[in-house]
Parts: structure tokens; C-alpha cells; sequence
């Protein structure tokens, strides 16, 4: 035998070996992956809604102190990095961040919060789930609707559930009265079946975030492994029998359709589990380009941090008597110029500070961003801005939805960079080549998320639902094979003694 051949012949053994060990480990994951991936197109992990909410506080109260009375109790020589003010029950509470002080204070005593009694985190629940009845248990352990291992400082956590037509489950921290979780029986069912095998958020594996890290990269990693692996053998397989044209040789019914399915459906499979891996892990460094060695700060837009209280010219208190229903106020900044955000009955708002005597919304000047532009680049940097019209986060306008003007920056580096702002919701975007490899690699092979189809919804969801249920009969063969293949070893080994 020619010494090619034999190495054909080896290569063939080692990849049907690795394929059929591999799938008797993953075949089960795989289903579970594609399953849930077609509920995850419509439901999530639950959150706590911060829409609701906001809905459900109370509107801040008129007689509050001015921010300076606040900054006089703070400790000599501390600046708050962030500032906001939002109704805690029937009282107002400044929350602050900054090093070494209590992150929260009364804003009519301007004393520290403190860790709340139960009574006062019982009524905090109350006000979220209504006035049901319900009953409470204390949580010295994580379940699955906290698997998160970082909540365990949180401990004890009081789990609240009532006794509604939603059964709404609150979860509240015993150390901050912060409300850690929300769901309710809708949300929990669908994330039962969607974002919890999918994201194999199981508690005992979730709360060690190293642990379920690793698993997860393994996984993929290894499954893109076995995807390949079963490619490569089922095309060798289709050579070798390609006299009896483009079908199966195998005999076995289940066998045979695992060989079909792959040739169909393998190559979106192999993309599925190579971008779910990549949306945990980064860019390797060999494909990443570099911007001449320069590294720039990054900027996230209207996140920015608060500046000198003095900046702040416009009185916060004229908001609560000047707009409707006012219930949470932030300090912020966007390229050195201050600005609120509010959050009011009428939805989320932003007021210019800058100005004393004026209350008028704050928008984005082509100034503002220009100066973002060089804060992040420098001042050197050759770039071009136009103002265009665009659809949500500057991508093409859907039939439908209404456009919205962007300002959207070039910059004639290495890299091809691009920034968008929109003045009105001062939301910023920032691509360049490697987080465009890195929207392909994950979101664009993984969801989809390709310009041409989420334009076209129909289009993608005819394709999404192709892809997802031969995804699914894919797999469901290579656990059928598992089985069967457990079988005749089981009966090999321990009936025919």
C-alpha cells in the first residue's frame, strides 16, 4: 500500500475516533444549545425591567438640600465620581459614588443610609410586587434565578413571593436593600427552556464564574473540534462513493441522515459553536491589527462621569418643579460638559446644566463631539464628520421605523475607525477593523446580525428557523448514534458474559 494511502487511511480513523468520542460528550449539549437557541430569538435571562421600576417609585419629593450641602458632608478633598437622587420608600436618597464614603444618604437628614431592617426591605418589595399577599424566605445559598457568584457578599437575601396572577418573585439584598432580582411565572418558564441551557446557567456550575467560564470555552471549542472532524469525514466519504453520485452510502437509517444532515447543515453548526466561543473569549492577538502601537483612552459617551458640582449651574431642584413626575436624577457629563439625566413619567430625559436661568434638553453640537473625537485620538488626528440619517446605532433604516439623525466620524487611521453620536439619546458607537472581525465572528455568524437580512426581518427569520431546526435534527442524530453505540458496548461487555 502506498504510504499516502495508509496516511489517508490513519487520518480517517483518528477524525472518525475524535468525532465519535467527542459527539459522545457534546451530542446532548448540542441539542440543548440548538433547542433553546430558537426560544432565546424571543426570551432572555429575567432582569430586573428598569422601565417598571421606575414606574413604581415614587416621584422625588419638593424641600431637598442643594448638591453643595451634600459635597460640604462628604470628607475634606472628596470628589464623587457619580452622583444621582431617586426616592428610597417615602424618603430621598442621594447615591454616591466615591472612595471612602457610604455610597448612599438620606437627602433630608444628609445622614448614611445604613444596612435597612426587614421591615424596610418588606415594604421595598411591596412596593415592586404590589399588595398581594406573599411570603418570604432567607437565602444563604444561591438559586437559579441568582446563580451569579458575586451576589454571595449579599447574603442573607430575602426571596419575596407572591401570590398573584404573575407570581412575581423578588429577591433583596439584606446589606443594601437593593432589589437583586425580578421575575415572574412567564419569565421564568421561557428562561427554563431559552437562557438556561443555553447558557448552561446552572447554579452549581454558574456561581464559580472561573469554572463555568472554562466549561464554556471548553465546550465550544471542542465542539467546533467535532463539527470539523464530522465535515471533513462526511466529504471523504462522498468522495470515495462519488460513482453513485451526491447520497449516502451508509446503510443505517439514523447513521445515514447523521451524514446528510451534516453535509447540510454541518458548516452552520460548526459557525454556531465557533462564534458562541468567540463571544467569551477575545480576538487572538495574531488577528488583531494594531494602530501604529498608539493607544488611545476609550470614551462610552453619555456614561460619562460627573464633573465639579459647581459646573452643574442649573439648580436640580428646578427639574422636580419643572417637569411631570420626576423620579430619579444623575449628574453627568458628555466631552466636558454638564448635563442631567432624568428619568420622569414622560420617559428618560436629558437637561443641559451649563446654563442657570435656561431649563432646555441637551443636545449634541457638532463642537461636543469634535472635541470627543480629538480627546480620544488627538488633537492631530485626520478624520472627516458629517451628520446623517440612520437607523437605530447608525445601521440602515428599516421599512417602518423612523430614522434619526447621527453624527458619524471617520478617522483615516490604521484601523478604520468609525464613531457614531446621536444628540439626542447621546449614544455612542465605536467601530474598527478588529471589532468588526469581532461582530462577524460572534454576532454576525451566531445571530445573524448581517445588515443585508436584519433589514429584511422576514428573510432572516425564515433563514434563522431553517438553520436552527436542521441544527436540531443534526444533533438529535448524534445523540440517537450515542445511544445506540452505548448500547452494543453495554451489551458487548456485560449481557453476552
Amino acid at each position: 500500500m502506498p504510504p499516502e494511502r495508509r496516511i489517508d487511511m490513519w487520518l480517517f480513523r483518528l477524525f472518525r475516533q475524535t468525532h465519535k468520542v467527542l459527539g459522545l460528550l457534546l451530542s446532548i449539549l448540542f441539542l440543548m444549545w440548538f433547542l433553546s437557541g430558537v426560544v432565546m430569538i424571543y426570551h432572555g435571562f429575567p432582569r430586573v425591567d428598569h422601565r417598571e421600576r421606575m414606574a413604581r417609585l415614587a416621584p422625588l419629593s419638593a424641600g431637598l438640600p442643594p448638591v453643595d450641602t451634600l459635597c460640604r458632608a462628604l470628607p475634606e478633598q472628596v470628589q464623587p465620581q457619580s452622583l444621582s437622587v431617586d426616592m428610597r420608600l417615602d424618603r430621598p436618597v442621594f447615591h454616591v459614588r466615591a472612595k471612602g464614603v457610604p455610597s448612599d444618604w438620606f437627602a433630608d437628614s444628609l445622614c448614611p443610609v445604613g444596612n435597612p431592617d426587614f421591615p424596610t426591605i418588606a415594604r421595598l418589595a411591596v412596593q415592586l410586587g404590589g399588595e398581594a399577599e406573599w411570603t418570604v424566605d432567607t437565602l444563604y445559598r444561591l438559586d437559579q434565578w441568582i446563580p451569579f457568584g458575586r451576589l454571595q457578599r449579599e447574603f442573607p437575601i430575602y426571596k419575596f413571593t407572591f401570590r398573584d396572577d404573575r407570581r412575581q418573585q423578588i429577591y433583596v439584598s439584606s446589606q443594601t436593600g437593593d432589589i437583586l432580582q425580578w421575575t415572574d411565572r412567564r419569565a421564568r418558564f421561557w428562561a427554563s427552556l431559552g437562557a438556561v441551557p443555553h447558557w448552561v446557567y446552572f447554579t452549581a456550575l454558574r456561581q464559580h464564574q472561573d469554572l463555568w467560564f472554562n466549561f464554556m470555552v471548553w465546550a465550544a471549542g471542542l465542539g467546533a473540534v467535532m463539527c470539523f472532524t464530522g465535515l471533513w469525514i462526511g466529504v471523504v466519504v462522498l468522495w470515495r462513493n462519488r460513482r453513485r453520485g451526491l447520497c449516502s452510502p451508509y446503510k443505517r437509517r439514523w447513521l445515514r441522515w447523521h451524514h446528510v444532515s451534516g453535509m447540510v447543515f454541518g458548516v452552520f453548526a460548526l459557525t454556531f459553536v465557533f462564534s458562541g466561543m468567540m463571544s467569551m473569549v477575545d480576538l487572538p492577538s495574531w488577528l488583531k491589527k494594531s494602530n501604529g502601537g498608539e493607544v488611545r483612552p476609550s470614551f462610552r459617551g453619555r456614561q460619562s462621569a460627573m464633573l465639579a458640582p459647581e459646573t452643574y449651574r442649573l439648580d436640580y431642584r428646578l427639574l422636580i418643579d419643572s417637569l411631570s413626575g420626576v423620579k430619579r436624577i444623575e449628574w453627568a457629563s458628555f466631552a466636558g460638559h454638564p448635563y442631567y439625566a432624568v428619568e420622569a413619567s414622560g420617559g428618560r430625559q436629558y437637561i443641559d446644566a451649563a446654563d442657570s436661568a435656561a431649563l432646555r434638553p441637551f443636545r449634541l453640537t457638532e463642537d461636543m463631539v469634535r472635541r470627543v473625537v480629538e480627546q480620544i485620538h488627538g488633537k492631530e488626528a485626520d478624520y472627516t464628520l458629517e451628520l446623517q440619517v440612520a437607523g437605530n446605532g447608525g445601521n440602515p433604516v428599516p421599512s417602518g421605523n423612523a430614522a434619526v439623525p447621527v453624527y458619524k466620524v471617520t478617522v483615516h487611521d490604521e484601523l478604520h475607525t468609525c464613531h457614531e453620536f446621536n444628540p439626542q439619546t447621546l449614544q455612542h458607537q465605536q467601530t474598527d477593523d478588529n471589532r468588526r472581525l469581532k461582530g462577524i465572528l460572534y454576532r454576525g455568524l451566531h445571530c445573524l446580525d448581517f445588515d443585508a437580512l436584519t433589514v429584511r426581518p422576514v428573510l432572516w427569520n425564515v433563514l434563522m428557523y431553517t438553520l436552527l431546526v436542521g441544527g436540531i435534527f443534526l444533533s438529535l442524530t448524534g445523540v440517537v448514534l450515542t445511544f445506540q453505540w452505548l448500547g452494543r458496548v453495554f451489551r458487548k461487555r456485560f449481557l453476552k458474559q
